[in-house]
């Protein structure tokens, strides 16, 4: 699944696409809630960003918590601000900054990553290909074995077609391309990449439209994944209508990773159980040692050289696919909310 997935698309044909120096009108949305911190850094940061001034509009839209609005407004005086006094969730935000949004493209970012500075420029190029409706930045924590991991697949689908994931990171769309938002949606990303190419659209990847974010917690890291993987089974009904090689790629991108946890426990329970013969029993020891390590890299019981980086590695497969199981028992019953708060 893991590597047979890659290795399909690196031998299907190559579809090219048109890039272009160009400098069109952007709106950069960005929706916030409870993070005052992370946003008046963000703000700040724009100012670093290699993109005409006057080609980009601030949008920030704001749920609740009205210092927020106010140091939005400190920090950005010529970001337009939206601020509304309940909470809707993201999708409805993105909504209601959609309605102010009048940039050609529309760049829709978190509130605690910071852009790199050519991003902008990175991911406007690719749309002098009519063909392409959207561009999917870089994933802002970068090193880890899954992000690697992630660089590699995402560039592979984009060689071949489009890509089946996109990160609320960074989401550079062409405006008369963006639909509305229906409320409660969790997944935004995910929703939104699927009704881009249902509807006939191309979405790359962009790995120079990059932007960067500090680590999260372990606690935090489950709560992110579990969230996700939820959302994504809540949302298998998305698939339908799809053209059936993008579903190909979204059922073995994002869905057959729900199955892998549950597959691994599966194969750890059938090594265990013909342990008595020395094949089965070497193998149930490999995984326990496996995961074992990955538990004690989690706690921060990590090795020097190159055995720490193996470690790490083992840390980051155990905790992500513990989150994910706990995101699909979640989601199959129907209990993971739209509205959900910050994880740092």
């Amino acid at each position: 699944m893991l590597i047979g997935y890659p290795a399909v698309l690196l031998l299907l044909p190559e579809r090219r696409w048109e890039k272009r120096d160009a400098t069109p009108s952007v709106s950069l949305l960005v929706p916030a809630y409870r993070e005052r911190d992370a946003l008046r850094e963000k703000l700040r940061a724009l100012a670093q960003l290699d993109y005409p001034a006057d080609r980009l509009e601030v949008i920030v839209t704001v749920d609740e918590d009205e210092e927020l609005a106010r140091i939005a407004r400190e920090v950005r005086p010529d970001a337009t601000v939206l601020f509304a006094a309940e909470r809707g969730g993201k999708s409805a935000a993105i909504e209601r900054g959609l309605s102010a949004a009048g940039g050609s493209i529309v760049l829709m970012t978190d509130a605690n990553n910071l852009l790199e500075p050519n991003s902008i420029r990175a991911a406007v190029r690719n749309f002098a290909d009519p063909q392409v409706v959207a561009v999917a930045g870089r994933r802002g924590e970068r090193g880890s074995a899954y992000d690697r991991y992630e660089d590699v697949v995402r560039s592979l689908e984009s060689r071949s077609g489009s890509v089946a994931a996109m990160s609320g990171e960074f989401m550079a769309v062409r405006r008369d391309w963006l639909p509305s938002f229906p409320a409660g949606v969790i997944n935004d990303d995910f929703w939104l990449l699927c009704d881009l190419v249902r509807r006939g659209g191309r979405v790359v990847y962009e790995p120079e439209a990059s932007s960067r974010e500090d680590a999260v917690p372990v606690a935090g890291e489950v709560a992110r994944r579990t969230r996700m993987s939820a959302g994504r089974v809540m949302a298998f009904t998305e698939l339908r209508d799809l053209p059936a090689g993008f579903a190909w790629r979204a059922l073995s991108h994002k869905y057959g990773r729900l199955a892998l946890p549950f597959l691994l426990l599966g194969g750890l329970l059938s090594s265990l159980s013909l342990a008595r013969r020395r094949p089965y029993r070497l193998a149930a020891a490999a995984q326990a040692g496996a995961y074992a390590t990955g538990a004690l890299a989690i706690a921060g019981v990590v090795p020097p050289g190159p055995a720490g980086r193996l470690a790490r590695a083992a840390g980051q497969f155990t905790l992500g696919n513990v989150a994910v199981a706990l995101g699909v028992i979640r989601g199959a019953r129907g209990a993971q909310k739209a509205h959900w708060d910050p994880v740092r």
